[in-house]
């Protein structure tokens, strides 16, 4: 196992950020690379130890500044109270809160890690913290890298490339078509008794059973009359 693995393994899986690094892997990824290890305030001291073991280096405390600490919890949606605004769906790393615009939102209990990062940003203050027991935090915390990696792979980072302005253009085909629309030599009337008389001949052969040969002398004596 990687270096980077081994430290990933031991940081609480929160996706919460508040080491400044956005991901619990991609901390541990910047620990390997040298970056200080005491910055998971979540994790606290059974964490450090766990890197200071790990990277055999000695750090007494966690770095209070990249805190404060998360507790075994949730978060709940107050859903009567909810207006719909989005802003919390875009906050959590790992999509576990649904919902649409100006439509009441729900939380994914199953993949909720309660990173607290969607309570900020609601303007109406309804998502509340529910606490949990180790094991029932544990499964979706266990989860949450993929799922934070997921989010992250479905972001869109390009702009859209500006469609060209072809209105002349679209201009000159839309009068070129009328123009041959106009130019066309039609019968109408001609084209309204073929029509009338192909409705004829379904019918006489659907309705009254009638052969081809039938069909043709009832037309023509319709036709002589």
């Amino acid at each position: 196992m990687e270096l980077i693995d081994i430290i990933h393994k031991s940081l609480p899986q929160i996706q919460c950020g508040r080491c400044d690094t956005p991901g619990c892997y991609q901390y541990a990824n910047d620990i390997a690379n040298g970056a200080p290890h005491d910055r998971c305030v979540p994790g606290g001291a059974k964490t450090l130890d766990k890197l200071n073991v790990i990277l055999d280096k000695s750090i007494d405390n966690v770095d209070i500044q990249f805190g404060p600490t998360i507790q075994e919890q949730k978060v709940k949606i107050i859903e009567d109270d909810c207006i719909g605004c989005k802003k919390c769906i875009g906050a959590c790393p790992v999509d576990a809160i649904v919902g649409a615009t100006n439509l009441m939102h729900s939380v994914i209990d199953d993949i909720c890690t309660g990173c607290e990062l969607c309570i900020e940003p609601c303007p109406v203050d309804c998502i509340e913290i529910v606490e949990l027991s180790s094991l029932e935090a544990k499964s979706p915390r266990d989860n949450s890298q993929y799922y934070f990696d997921l989010k992250e792979s479905l972001k869109t980072t390009a702009k859209r490339k500006k469609l060209a302005n072809n209105s002349p253009e679209n201009l000159n085909i839309s009068d070129e078509i009328n123009l041959k629309i106009a130019n066309r030599k039609i019968d109408k009337s001609a084209a309204l008794n073929k029509m009338q008389s192909n409705i004829v001949k379904e019918d006489l052969i659907k309705l009254h059973e009638f052969n081809p040969n039938d069909v043709s002398n009832f037309i023509k004596d319709k036709n002589d009359s």
